[in-house]
């Protein structure tokens, strides 16, 4: 049986072992260490190398004792900043937190967690059951850095769940964002902004028009659009002659994504030609959006386990990207799963043990579910 407070330890200590994306390797070795006791055989590619990391993703299979189709089951290792000396604190109204000064890591420790509890749980209990195998990637949260280096052809299966969405457990994530990421580069011309400012071209200026032309935020319930730095400039006393800006959009839909884009890139275009500044434009697909089909096996098995443990079995579209946009990308049929995470990527965050607990059952049942 899922242990609850095996567990809770488990995912604390877990949770003190700091891993930032592209330095997971303290964390990655502790876990293999315990797959490895669990009798998982373990392999890994060279993603770290290839992103200037110190760890690589994680291939580890654990041999059925049924002949079904294998299922995968994917987390990540990485968490954001500020991430260095995390701690949990276990409150006695059964939610867990960080000491607040850091985030907690329950993205994605709770989804990691979950996965070799279920493991441990059907293990002990000597209950039959499908070949497993782990996809356990790093610095998913660097634009899915880790798994867009992946080396698929080494999961023999081709179903997937990935443990990795905020909200109770029951809900799976069917449709999901594409992002875009944009650099702008602008060019001007300095001059003394005191004595002869009509001499030079602020580059500030044609990056603040461009971006004022942009349509941003919310721009339908499948697209947005966000800047995220604006960096240039120097003394107030000279025209700035450099300014860069970096900015993304996403959307659910491939045709929406490429046209939000194109219109930021023409509305900085436009502003750099009208101002007399020139503009260099870096644009980087860094995932692309995928739908799960309403006749999808994966699909078909989430409901039924959900309706089993008595959990809610919702849909829902999600607004981030995660592994899955490139497992989807790729051909597997996979769907996100909530395990539990609240609050992410805050010093606020925050999971309850009953979703821990609860997140295991479902991944026990999934690997026992026909």
């Amino acid at each position: 049986m899922i242990q609850e407070k095996r567990i809770v330890d488990h995912f604390a200590s877990l949770v003190a072992i700091d891993a930032p994306s592209r330095g997971e390797r303290a964390l990655a070795e502790t876990v293999k260490g315990q797959l490895r006791a669990l009798g998982l055989s373990i392999e890994e590619d060279q993603a770290g190398a290839a992103i200037g990391g110190d760890c690589n993703n994680i291939y580890a299979t654990w041999p059925g004792t049924l002949d079904w189709p294998p299922l995968i089951f994917c987390a990540h290792f990485d968490t954001v900043e500020p991430g260095q000396g995390k701690r949990a604190v276990i409150g006695s109204d059964g939610i867990i937190t960080s000491a607040g000064d850091t985030v907690l890591g329950a993205d994605d420790l709770s989804g990691l967690t979950a996965i070799v509890e279920a493991i441990r749980s059907i293990g002990e209990d000597g209950l039959e059951h499908r070949t497993v195998e782990l996809f356990l990637t790093v610095a998913e949260e660097q634009h899915l850095l880790g798994s867009t280096h992946a080396e698929l052809q080494r999961l023999k299966g081709r179903q997937a769940y990935v443990l990795d969405a905020s909200g109770s457990p029951g809900t799976a994530i069917v449709q999901a964002p594409g992002n875009i990421g944009l650099v702008f580069e602008l060019q001007g011309q300095s001059a003394h902004a005191g004595m002869e400012p009509e001499k030079g071209v602020s580059a500030i200026t044609a990056a603040a028009k461009g971006i004022a032309a942009m349509r941003l935020g919310r721009i339908d319930t499948e697209t947005t659009a966000n800047i995220g730095r604006i960096c240039g400039g120097g003394a107030t006393n000279i025209v700035a002659d450099a300014c860069t800006v970096t900015a993304e959009c996403r959307s659910r839909d491939w045709a929406k994504l490429e046209a939000q884009a194109n219109q930021m890139c023409a509305s900085m275009e436009n502003a750099a030609r009208e101002l007399g500044a020139r503009v260099s434009i870096q644009r980087h697909v860094s995932y692309r959006p995928y739908a799960v089909p309403a006749e999808s096996p994966v699909l078909a098995r989430f409901q039924a386990v959900c309706q089993k443990l008595k959990l809610a079995g919702d849909l829902q579209p999600g607004g981030g990207g995660s592994d899955n946009n490139t497992l989807c990308e790729a051909g597997f049929d996979g769907i996100v799963l909530t395990c539990g995470m609240d609050q992410v990527h805050s010093c606020q965050e925050r999971i309850a043990v009953r979703d821990l607990v609860d997140t295991a059952r479902l991944v026990e049942s999934l690997i026992k579910e026909p």
